[in-house]
């Protein structure tokens, strides 16, 4: 089942009240992406950051053999872009939209803007950073003392919707291993 919030529920079930709601809303547009469209190419940087009100995204990157590697997946409730509001420069990775999807997109500036005006966006701001953080860091210590088997049970556990919804090899970048290293680890379970 594919989740879908609105950007409204979203603030509100942060704690925001109704009248910053009703003042952040108008700051957002929306925009919708087909499967297989790039939301932020690798290289540039789309002065936005969005939160995915429904649908799947990828973050990638291609290595320096030019493999596609998968960073990281996010959904309906997640932001994605965010690399955006800490760097003006070009984008380490790229954003591709791995199901059709709908986002709420709030300009850099505009947001930046809003942080200093409103503690509570501030807050949640800090929220999100400190839980990437905190996922990046599980992930790279799941890298350093997981096997392979280990580290892809720790991704159905995380995300048990995209074990199947997802390809293979995106998964199988995203943990480290072969497509066919995947499919003798999904055999072996």
């Amino acid at each position: 089942m594919v989740k879908t919030i609105s950007l409204h529920d979203y603030l509100n079930q942060e704690g925001f009240d109704t009248d910053l709601i009703q003042a952040l809303i108008p700051l957002f547009h929306l925009r919708h992406y087909q499967k297989g469209e790039i939301l932020l190419p690798q290289g540039e940087n789309t002065k936005v950051v969005s939160l995915i009100l429904q649908g799947t995204v990828r973050g990638f990157y291609l290595d320096a053999t030019g493999a596609d590697i998968t960073k990281c997946f996010s959904q309906a409730g997640d932001w994605c872009c965010i690399y955006n509001l800490l760097d003006d420069g070009p984008s380490e990775y790229g954003i591709e939209a791995l199901a059709d999807c709908q986002v709420a997109q709030i300009g850099v500036a505009t947001l930046r803007q809003a942080l200093d005006d409103a503690p509570v966006l501030r807050d949640l701001y800090e929220k999100l950073f400190r839980h990437a953080f905190v996922l990046s860091d599980e992930k790279g210590l799941a890298f350093q003392r997981l096997p392979a088997k280990e580290r892809y049970l720790e991704f159905v556990a995380s995300y048990p919707d995209l074990a199947t919804r997802v390809r293979q090899e995106y998964i199988a970048s995203y943990i480290g291993v072969t497509p066919s290293s995947l499919s003798r680890i999904k055999r072996e379970l």
